[in-house]
């Protein structure tokens, strides 16, 4: 705790911090980032930042780190009213859609030249460099790896007779059988509405992204047949009892518990969880999977969402500075390079964005293992849905999924909400 005592943390919901919005270098030559997260405490929820951060000031002493937070809606609320007050934090966790305006209002730091100057590109993994782009240029670095699919109880499974399903209709029958035996075969909240990553894994399946550039323009609707058959496949999952009975009044938090007390045999989600998952007791049970492919999809089918998530920006009143920008850059090349990348895989095992060499102990951290081997496996990669959606039209998409889920919207309905959002935007 003795390194930790140089980071200030501040409550957002306070304004403290962005009432000053970022701060000048002192007179005796140190200098203050601050840093705008999207939890409210760092050391609890996000102890791999914390550990990065007292690193980094115990070899740099002419640099003091000021951290804010408060969970995400809340925070990217915050940083809308600071990004027009001008007193955006130095350092901000953004949402990609959210972090694609902001630059393109000027916001932001345009980071293209000192990534390269600093050789920042040259640590991230192949796939995660260019995470956040605007007319080919960098405005974001990759907080995690977006890494999504299905979790699942291997003993549950065993006792059943079941394997790990790849198509359709293998899934369809594991969740049969898994139902037939009175198990809830996916926890799931609905409270939640972003709770739906796997899900966006199938959509990609459907041809998404081939799709998107004349979704935007108009020139293709919503209401199509390929996005049909993927609401369709949502609704087939409905009809067959896969999800919770009490979805539509369930949160993410609370489905994840019903999976980790051995109450259901699925869970939707990620590689942010494999920390909580580690340290459940049925971290020996369990395994992965990306979600199922379509005879009727789109494209290559073996594909999965590994990719960036949030990002980390610059704002673009701190980079005026030059003694902060190279600050903020020194402070980045430590935590993607490899002092920073060791502190996430072998202190907080989690999966870091950099290129990382070492070795984990299987028998110590089995999830951490399986997600380093499928994120290694021969599945293609491809980027989240949501991310290259406007952030009300993303949750369009999530509240139509939903939708489907809790029988409210038929398939071709779902595709109609998505449709009118966007058209919106045109």
């Amino acid at each position: 705790m003795k390194k930790l005592a140089s980071i200030l943390i501040v409550m957002l919901a306070s304004f403290a911090l962005l009432a000053t919005g970022s701060s000048e270098s002192s007179s005796d030559g140190r200098v203050t980032i601050t840093i705008g997260e999207h939890v409210a405490n760092i050391e609890t929820q996000s102890p791999h930042v914390a550990k990065i951060i007292s690193g980094f000031l115990a070899e740099n002493p002419d640099v003091d780190i000021q951290v804010s937070g408060s969970e995400v809606s809340e925070h990217l609320t915050k940083m809308r009213l600071a990004a027009q007050n001008d007193s955006l934090p130095d350092i901000i966790w953004l949402e990609q859609p959210i972090a694609k305006e902001m630059a393109a209002a000027g916001y932001l730091h345009d980071m293209t030249d000192d990534l390269e100057a600093y050789g920042i590109n040259d640590s991230l993994l192949p796939g995660l460099v260019h995470s956040c782009t605007v007319d080919g240029r960098d405005y974001g670095l990759p907080s995690e790896i977006m890494m999504v699919g299905f979790f699942y109880n291997k003993t549950m499974f065993d006792e059943l007779g079941l394997s790990e399903p790849e198509t359709f209709d293998e899934f369809i029958s594991v969740i049969d059988s898994i139902h037939a035996a009175g198990i809830t075969p996916i926890a799931i909240g609905a409270r939640s509405n972003y709770s739906v990553w796997a899900f966006q894994s199938m959509l990609t399946r459907y041809g998404f992204f081939e799709k998107l550039p004349a979704l935007e323009s108009g020139e293709l609707s919503w209401v199509n047949d390929d996005f049909i058959h993927f609401f369709e496949k949502v609704a087939t999952m409905r009809d067959h009892h896969a999800f919770s009975t009490n979805v539509a009044t369930q949160d993410y938090f609370e489905a994840k518990e019903v999976f980790l007390a051995g109450n259901a045999a699925i869970f939707n989600s990620g590689a942010w969880d494999i920390a909580a998952f580690e340290a459940s007791p049925i971290a020996h049970e369990m395994g992965f999977f990306w979600g199922p492919t379509f005879t009727d999809g789109v494209g290559d089918q073996r594909i999965a969402i590994k990719t960036s998530g949030g990002v980390y920006c610059i704002s673009e009143k701190a980079a005026k500075d030059p003694s902060k920008l190279d600050a903020i850059m020194r402070f980045f090349s430590y935590y993607y390079g490899e002092p920073g990348t060791k502190i996430i895989a072998e202190e907080t095992f989690a999966l870091p964005t950099s290129r990382y060499n070492g070795q984990i102990d299987e028998s110590q951290h089995p999830v951490l293992s399986e997600m380093i081997k499928k994120l290694n496996d021969d599945w293609a990669s491809t980027k989240e849905p949501f991310s290259s959606l406007s952030t009300n039209v993303g949750n369009t998409l999530f509240d139509a999924i939903f939708g489907v889920i809790n029988g409210i919207y038929t398939p071709e309905q779902a595709c109609q909400v998505v449709e009118d959002a966007m058209a919106l935007e045109r």
